[in-house]
């Protein structure tokens, strides 16, 4: 059974060299993320606890910060835009088979 791979997934972008641990610190701290009337960004302390854990510090703790608020922002961007879109559709109701009484 060889199906055909997803678009998104055939054509996915090349990470540069040297830059999977911003990508992997984004993937891992998305799930930190407030979620209320529209998610939120990924905390600060989520982000600290993150590089703590992997000895980061100084100017390499602040270029992680400065990388994952920029991936962060686009992110939420794109979400934004994604939500927009569904927004004032209404779903569909599931037909029951059942006639209203109205229509009678």
């Amino acid at each position: 059974m060889n199906m055909p791979l997803p678009d998104s997934i055939a054509n996915k972008p090349d990470i540069i060299a040297g830059l999977e641990m911003y990508w992997q610190a984004f993937t891992d701290l998305n799930t930190s993320r407030e979620l209320g009337m529209a998610e939120g960004p990924i905390p600060w302390t989520a982000i600290d606890q993150w590089a703590t854990r992997h000895r980061i510090v100084g100017e390499d703790f602040d270029r992680l910060v400065i990388i994952l608020r920029g991936m962060d922002a686009a992110y939420l961007k794109h979400r934004s835009k994604s939500s927009n879109k569904t927004l004032g559709k209404r779903p569909k109701k599931p037909s029951t088979g059942k006639q209203s009484i109205r229509s009678k």
